[in-house]
């Protein structure tokens, strides 16, 4: 996922992009935060995902977020 691909789908999901403040060694880290909206039987989830980078985080962010909506196999 690049820079601009990261952005735009934050911006379709509804998105928040966070940077935290330097840690004590001058690192900081990228926080993505989105909400699944609820559908059928699945309630409204909150993800929140963290990387080194802006790309890391939504790209977390967009592989939770497509677990919850994968379908899921039936029990046999």
């Amino acid at each position: 996922m690049t820079r601009s691909e990261a952005i735009a789908w934050l911006r379709a999901v509804d998105g928040e992009l966070y940077r935290t403040p330097p840690g004590r060694r001058g690192r900081r880290a990228w926080v993505a935060v989105v909400t699944t909206p609820a559908t059928g039987g699945t309630p409204q989830q909150r993800i929140i995902a963290l990387g080194e980078t802006l790309q890391e985080a939504a790209s977390s962010a967009a592989a939770q977020w497509r677990a919850v909506f994968t379908p899921r196999g039936r029990l046999h």
